[in-house]
């Protein structure tokens, strides 16, 4: 089962889904401002933080059923999931396999990788061949941010994320990459619970960058387009963790969707 922390007591329960290389505490803030008021439960998916890797080969389908049966077993009926980065996948795929128990979406910079499998596999497959991938880790993280405030707490993400298992991060990269070619259309057509997208970066294939005033990510746009009622919210100038360098106005924008779009 998933490693996890919970914390907190009170209705919806928020469960927090961290992105690729990362881990469950990188929800602090967000655990600190909604603990008082929801039970938050922060996990760490197979093969990353202190979660074993899974038997089989990883994929987002399968990371969302681990999520659904961390569920089951601690006794949450309903939640809002949050999502960072690759962790809005999964929690999109729990969403569409049991609606009935998600009450709603929050998905943190999520974007998507690329539209050409076979092409983003071989770009990939010839970094990792070039730098080993300790060493795409840590170029991966020095693109996620931009204020030079933030580099100590950069580098330190970085060298966590370059600690995983190589063979799990590249069978889990590939996955993320096989789901953004292949499903992801079909999953936010599926999807029918209330969305929120907060956003502050897009992509240019493996290149990262702030959105600027006023810009809308593509990642924005098809989430407007294809899921019904869908809110979003831009955070121009800042870096792919924006539940950290933005907490207060993610938390505050959180609060709101939770008051105004979600119903225990």
């Amino acid at each position: 089962m998933l490693t996890f922390d919970r914390e907190g007591r009170g209705e919806p329960t928020f469960i927090f889904v961290h992105g690729f290389g990362c881990a469950r505490e990188d929800w602090s803030s967000q655990v600190a401002r909604f603990s008082c008021k929801h039970e938050c439960i922060s996990v760490d998916l197979p093969g990353f933080g202190e979660t074993p890797e899974l038997e089989t080969r990883p994929s987002m389908e399968k990371f969302g059923e681990a999520v659904l049966e961390l569920m089951d077993a601690e006794g949450v009926g309903r939640a809002v999931l949050f999502g960072h980065s690759m962790g809005c996948r999964p929690a999109m795929e729990l969403s569409i396999a049991s609606p009935e128990r998600v009450l709603g979406l929050v998905l943190v910079d999520p974007g998507r990788a690329t539209t050409d499998f076979e092409a983003s596999k071989r770009q990939f497959d010839a970094l990792i061949a070039e730098r080993g991938f300790p060493d795409q880790a840590r170029a991966m993280f020095r693109g996620m941010f931009f204020d030079p405030k933030y580099t100590e707490l950069r580098d330190r993400l970085a060298e966590r994320a370059a600690k995983v298992l190589p063979e799990v991060a590249v069978q889990t990269y590939l996955a993320l990459l096989d789901w953004d070619a292949h499903r992801c259309e079909a999953v936010f057509d599926a999807v029918s619970v209330p969305v929120l997208v907060l956003q502050s970066t897009t992509r240019d294939g493996f290149e990262r960058r702030p959105l600027r005033p006023g810009e809308l990510a593509p990642y924005q746009q098809m989430a407007m387009e294809r899921i019904a009622g869908a809110e979003t919210e831009s955070y121009p100038g800042v870096g792919h963790f924006t539940m950290i360098e933005a907490s207060m106005a993610v938390n505050d924008r959180v609060q709101s969707f939770v008051e105004q779009s979600i119903s225990a």
